[in-house]
């Protein structure tokens, strides 16, 4: 194989590489507005398919009328042009149509194809086109497709497991994009210099994109907050911020954690809620929480009790990773970090049992369906001591479907039910199996007798104030169950109750809105 062999086959192996590294990186550009829910990779992989048959059909018949190697380049350099398009305004272009639509499908796949359908259709063309230029006889074409559509696609595959395994875990955002432009601009000089007279111009322009995209950029921080941390994941996107004396903890945009920097303890008033489970158990001794976040429920509850035994699982290894680095996060003895998905955990910890587990995955515009079904919270029951406590922490507000679905399901499950509106905006189900089930008379009681032992904020008897007992009808609320939980589906119906909500036009909502089992 000689020079100008291998200078061919890295201008048709490298475009499907650069095509597919892309597709995978484009969830994490669109995640801090769009979440990573299954409308958003509907949206990526239907822009990404469309956009590739219109540049095979363009690419074909550009060739049949320019069949030289260095149209191709210029093929290849309209690639990276717009590629830097999508380095310098993408996340600005992400926010902007993510406040513009709220998020919604419609805006995933609308903002999707502004981002990534030009170059999609520049370096689609890429393959037809290097067809038609090794052609030499008609009736070897079909063995030279194959052959040609076989390297592409070995570039894409490369292009893909690279992204996935290598640059998305390793990299920055910036840092990728910047990387993929370079090897587009590298692919388009390679084929320029083919006519390197005649295409002086192109080549200048190859040179100076290639120069900007090696020279390394800052991060763009959003005002009055300070970046300390910003990094891409398998699973998300996770910032950490600090402003007027609190850190905080981005996922896809969502603050997932806050911490007061002086005093460490949570500034959410979500995180302190989950003491609310020592009403219905005062020795709790155990605690299991999936998905650790900064690790603040655990933390602040490990301060009232300081024997607790406390388990974090999170599949995410950069979630403890920040929370130990920034987020003033400490593993000792008796507090365990389990890199996991939750449900595997449970499967995979079959006698394991705890007094106390506490679910907080529901985050953003993305919700694990297997973490929100009957099967679940049923494995959720297995898992806990007698007279245990399940504690899930809810966004939203009760009469919506996704919280309405949850609220049946654990119904379903556990035989009482106690929700509590955390002051935020938020609410907190506990469910228990007790056999006699204290009512809010008893359970005011109970705090009154242990208010002096804490320092809880807010105190177990503000926490008895916050009980919601008004009953809900949950007749028409889906059952989630493995076969059918639309989760995504149901936070979109979500989102849209509340901006009805929030119309100046929408009535008021109940002072005192709650549940008892369906």
């Amino acid at each position: 194989m000689n020079t100008s062999q291998l200078q061919f086959y890295g201008v048709v192996i490298m475009p499907g590489a650069v095509l597919m590294a892309l597709e995978i990186v484009s969830s994490r550009i669109l995640a801090p507005h769009f979440g990573s829910s299954v409308y958003v990779w509907g949206s990526i992989i239907g822009v990404f398919l469309a956009a590739m048959s219109i540049g095979y059909l363009w690419g074909g018949k550009l060739a049949d009328r320019q069949p030289r190697l260095a149209i191709l380049g210029r093929l290849i350099l309209a690639a990276a042009l717009t590629q830097t398009l999508v380095l310098l305004a993408g996340s600005r272009v992400v926010a902007w149509m993510g406040g513009l639509t709220n998020g919604s499908p419609t805006g995933t796949l609308i903002v999707t194809a502004i981002l990534f359908g030009p170059v999609t259709v520049c370096l689609a063309a890429v393959s037809p086109y290097a067809v038609r230029l090794a052609t030499r006889q008609l009736d070897l074409l079909g063995g030279t497709a194959g052959h040609l559509y076989a390297l592409s696609t070995g570039g894409s595959l490369v292009g893909t497991l690279g992204a996935t395994f290598v640059l998305v875990p390793r990299l920055d955002l910036e840092s990728i994009l910047r990387l993929l432009l370079a090897i587009t601009t590298l692919t388009s000089i390679a084929a320029l210099v083919s006519a390197a007279r005649q295409e002086r111009l192109p080549l200048i322009l190859a040179a100076c994109l290639l120069l900007f995209a090696l020279v390394p950029g800052t991060l763009t921080q959003e005002a009055g907050l300070e970046l300390l941390a910003d990094r891409i994941t398998p699973y998300q996107t996770l910032r950490v911020t600090e402003s007027d004396g609190v850190r905080f903890l981005h996922s896809d945009g969502t603050i997932h954690a806050a911490v007061i920097i002086d005093s460490q303890e949570p500034w959410l008033d979500y995180d302190r809620m989950p003491g609310a489970a020592l009403l219905l158990d005062p020795d709790l001794s155990s605690f299991l929480v999936l998905g650790m976040g900064g690790g603040s429920v655990g933390t602040y509850l490990r301060k009232q009790l300081p024997d607790l035994h406390i388990d974090y699982v999170d599949i995410d290894p950069a979630v403890p990773e920040l929370a130990k680095e920034l987020m003033f996060f400490e593993e000792d003895d008796n507090s365990k970090v389990h890199i996991d998905d939750a449900r595997r955990f449970l499967a995979n910890h079959p006698t394991n049992r705890w007094s106390y587990v506490y679910v907080d995955t529901y985050i953003g515009h993305s919700i694990p369906f297997h973490l929100s079904t009957v099967e679940f919270f049923a494995e959720v029951k297995g898992h806990l001591n007698p007279g245990g406590i399940l504690g899930i922490n809810l966004i939203s507000n009760l009469e919506n479907p996704f919280v309405q679905g949850i609220l049946r399901s654990v119904g379903a499950v556990f035989n009482k039910l106690y929700v509590f509106a955390v002051p935020a905006g938020n609410y907190l189900l506990l469910a228990t199996d007790l056999q006699e089930p204290p009512g809010r008379e008893q359970l005011l009681a109970a705090a009154r007798r242990m208010d002096p032992q804490y320092t809880l904020e807010p105190s177990l008897e503000r926490m008895v104030g916050l009980l919601r007992d008004i009953d809900l009808d949950l007749t028409h609320a889906p059952l989630l169950t493995d076969k059918f939980a639309p989760v995504n589906h149901l936070v979109r119906m979500d989102k849209a109750w509340d901006d009805k909500r929030a119309s100046p036009d929408a009535p008021e909502a109940a002072p005192d809105e709650g549940v008892t089992n369906p």
